[in-house]
């Protein structure tokens, strides 16, 4: 039943990009576009939300360079990606959290591609270029509420179980506490999708949430700020002065075979490793 559920969702999910003649994935959760034959082999790519924007961009150079009908579908989620390769509705997920015991037990492996600093970040008008632990949480008990121009600050969060909070949960101390409050007091809007948060930080003046590096420079119109004043840049994050990242992954079980291993090869090439790198991202190998 699960994994006639997993089908029917990652079905929908393909069926508003599908037509007779031809697939194109495109539109603001799948930011890179591309078109090929819709009879060629299908080759689904789906999990986490975080993973996307830069793994669509990798996609997208691998069609055109092989010719592939690899798809990328809208988010199902770290948990959604777990369940479709453990009952094989599809043979390569997309991860942004460690596997727990539990799932390592069954047999998935993972394959890290790629870290990303998650940033607090704010509509481009906005004139702060750093935050603090202290200002986030007061920012989310509304006890700082005006931006030094003093324009409002919106804030938006996500929720409880969001890969990118879980890190930050452990990273900052009382975080965890903010959010719990501000979710049961229904005191800021929640943000479900990464793309979600995206257009959000792009389009509401004075807003203020969480994403990440890749996010940033893909869609464009995001102000990433310092924390406690250090830079997410690549070399902060490579070295490891920038702690707040997460590690993304390709989630597989058994033999990584056909074109799951092929695209996997690609990505950890070097021309895969510059896409990720040209797009706020560090590249693993």
């Amino acid at each position: 039943m699960q994994r006639l559920l997993l089908l029917i969702l990652i079905s929908f999910v393909l069926a508003g990009c599908s037509g007779k003649q031809e697939t194109t994935l495109a539109g603001k959760d799948n930011p890179a576009s591309a078109t090929r034959p819709a009879s060629a082999s299908r080759f689904i790519v789906a999990g986490s939300g975080t993973n996307l924007p830069i793994t669509e961009k990798l996609a997208d150079a691998y069609r055109k360079k092989t010719g592939s009908n690899i798809e990328i579908p809208k988010s199902i989620g770290s948990d959604g990606a777990v369940r479709a390769v453990q009952d094989g509705s599809i043979s390569l997920g997309l991860l942004s959290r460690p596997l727990t015991e539990a799932e390592q037990a069954t047999g998935l492996k993972t394959i890290q591609y790629a870290r990303v600093g998650i940033v607090f970040a704010v509509h481009p008008s906005v004139s702060e270029t750093n935050i603090t632990d202290d200002d986030i949480l007061r920012i989310h008990r509304a006890e700082k509420t005006t931006w030094p121009d003093n324009g409002k600050i919106r804030v938006l969060i996500r929720n409880i179980h969001d890969s990118s909070n879980q890190i930050l949960f452990a990273m900052i101390p009382g975080f965890r506490q903010v959010i719990e409050e501000s979710l049961a007091a229904k005191r800021w809007p929640i943000m479900y999708h990464d793309v979600e948060m995206s257009d959000a930080l792009r389009t509401k003046v004075g807003s203020f949430g969480h994403t990440d590096t890749t996010s940033v420079k893909i869609f464009g119109g995001i102000k990433p700020l310092s924390l406690n004043g250090i830079v997410s840049s690549p070399e902060n994050i490579q070295t490891g002065r920038y702690p707040w990242v997460k590690e993304l992954s390709f989630l597989y079980k058994g033999k990584l075979a056909g074109q799951a291993e092929k695209f996997v090869n690609f990505v950890h090439s070097p021309e895969g490793r510059s896409i990720i790198e040209a797009y706020g991202g560090v590249a693993i190998k």
